[in-house]
């Protein structure tokens, strides 16, 4: 029931998601596969590649062109291949069901056996119905069989950049936060009250060896025109430091429910340089906010040999 347009259509829908997720092999990991009457697995959740050459390979995921479309073989599939051999008993197990069509009986019986299977092994199945020939029964039964398992109705695949924040969100919702990680001795927080904005802080920078990194909240709680306020912060923060090659150094993230590195350690470090990038930051939004997650990040990414940062140097977080 899907156009070979509409289907490209799908696979940004699916390759947007992927951007907006924090993929690695000790975090989030993500399966592709494309169904029709057969399944076939694109990425698996084993697969240890760079998150852009795994959204290479769902870029490239060829139509199918099938008259048919067998979900109850697509939830087979998932609950046999894909997390069937899961190794990871405490990571929350999602499956997102992209579903355009409805299966004709009798194998449509079997819907209802592979989801309550799914159910039995803690996956949530999140099926999204896509325009008028989507089987809102086959929908229902679906979502019934599990309390967390959630349907999102949609009128054609030209509603999914419209509602994805939504079914992301849900998705995100379904995971158990984080525990903060307790901040290393040597990384001190400062925490940005709506006070200092209107006057930031100055740091006597002079001969100073300092890795300072800068948080913003990109929520929808927040919203665009206090994050905008914070950038400015930001930006009066950082024209007041030494940042140079042998002094500061500076890096930035932007989070909501998922982190993003905005600017980090390894680039350039010229003032002039970062406060051009800075002007190309743009509020990403998201309608939940995750500190915990953001923290983190910062204690195992950012602060990393591999991101730039120098044993040497004390760490400053602005948060």
């Amino acid at each position: 029931k899907l156009s070979e347009a509409e289907f490209e259509v799908l696979k940004a829908f699916v390759v947007g998601v992927m951007e907006r997720l924090h993929i690695s092999q000790r975090r989030i990991r993500v399966a592709v596969v494309e169904y029709h009457d057969g399944s076939h697995s694109y990425i698996e959740l084993k697969d240890r590649k760079r998150p852009s050459e795994l959204r290479r390979i769902a870029s490239s995921v060829r139509y199918p062109g099938s008259k048919m479309a067998s979900t109850s073989e697509a939830l087979k599939f998932t609950l046999f291949h894909v997390f069937g051999k899961a190794d990871r008993p405490e990571a929350s197990r999602i499956a997102l069901l992209l579903t355009a069509s409805e299966e004709p009986r009798p194998t449509s019986k079997s819907i209802a056996r592979y989801s309550q299977g799914l159910a039995k092994k803690k996956v949530i199945v999140i099926p999204v119905g896509l325009g008028p020939h989507a089987s809102l029964r086959q929908i229902h039964l679906i979502e019934k069989q599990a309390p967390e398992n959630k349907a999102f109705l949609l009128s054609g695949v030209n509603e999914l950049e419209q509602r994805r924040d939504d079914i992301l969100g849900y998705l995100c919702d379904l995971v158990p936060d984080s525990p903060a990680p307790t901040i290393p001795s040597q990384m001190v927080k400062v925490t940005a009250s709506p006070e200092l904005l209107a006057s930031p802080t100055s740091i006597h920078s002079k001969h100073m060896v300092l890795d300072v990194v800068f948080v913003l909240e990109g929520s929808d709680q927040i919203g665009e025109a206090n994050f905008n306020k914070s950038k400015e912060f930001m930006e009066q923060v950082i024209q007041r430091m030494d940042v140079r090659q042998g002094s500061i150094h500076i890096s930035i993230l932007q989070y909501s429910y998922t982190v993003s590195m905005e600017f980090s350690f390894n680039e350039i470090q010229s003032k002039r340089h970062i406060l051009e990038r800075i002007k190309q930051i743009h509020y990403r939004g998201g309608n939940r906010t995750n500190t915990g997650k953001a923290l983190q990040y910062l204690s195992e990414n950012t602060f990393s040999s591999s991101q730039g940062t120098r044993k040497q140097a004390p760490h400053l977080v602005y948060m």
